[in-house]
């Protein structure tokens, strides 16, 4: 996924644009929720227990996720 300001989310798995078009079109949609879950959760798991030491944190998860979080 590229975002308007040029950030660069990888897809947690393969998603091949093949078939149906109806088909492929909501397995990417949905890749795109499993992406964005999973990026939320690892960066739950990565939260610092220092609070006060988040500025690399910050810049380990698309910016989403970790706006979520924090």
């Amino acid at each position: 996924m590229l975002s308007p300001e040029q950030e660069i989310v990888k897809f947690s798995e393969v998603v091949l644009a093949q078939g149906a078009v109806e088909t492929w079109l909501t397995n990417i949609e949905n890749m795109m929720r499993k992406t964005l879950y999973d990026n939320t959760k690892g960066s739950l798991e990565e939260y610092p227990k220092d609070a006060s030491n988040r500025s690399e944190w910050y810049f380990l998860r698309p910016a989403m996720c970790i706006l979520t979080i924090d």
